[in-house]
């Protein structure tokens, strides 16, 4: 049976009911007087007619309305500012370089510092014979 939503005309009561079919003239569970049937989106059918349009269609129409007002008060919280498209850096050779290995000038230089001191270290440790991890080196 279908649920149908009924609003009193004296009280204004809203109250639903399941029936077997449509009664315009059901009593208040309050006041007992005449309630009349309101309209229930979840029990509303569409009807086909001339532009044959589908529940599916209809709901897909309402939620792009719903989403395009969503962007229009975006861009109004946005005003004249316009999104920015932020490339990642890449290295010499393609590679993309974290985002964590951007900073300010100091930590730059520090970091290329040390990877080149690294580098030397294991330059010097493949020259002697000795693999990088075969135990501790000097200092």
């Amino acid at each position: 049976m279908p649920l149908y939503e009924y609003k009193c005309k004296s009280c204004g009561l809203k109250f639903e009911e399941l029936a077997s079919k449509v009664s315009e003239n059901t009593p208040c569970k309050s006041c007992g007087k005449e309630a009349e049937k309101l309209v229930s989106r979840f029990s509303a059918t569409i009807a086909g007619g001339s532009t044959n349009e589908t529940t599916d269609m209809s709901i897909g129409r309402e939620a792009n309305n719903r989403w395009q007002q969503i962007s229009d008060r975006q861009d109004k919280r946005r005003g004249d500012k316009e999104l920015k498209t932020v490339s990642i850096p890449q290295t010499k050779d393609g590679k993309f370089m974290p985002v964590m290995a951007l900073g300010n000038k100091i930590e730059r230089k520090q970091k290329t510092e040390f990877v080149s001191a690294l580098q030397d270290h294991r330059k010097k440790r493949s020259e002697k014979g000795q693999s990088q991890f075969d135990g501790p080196g000097s200092f």
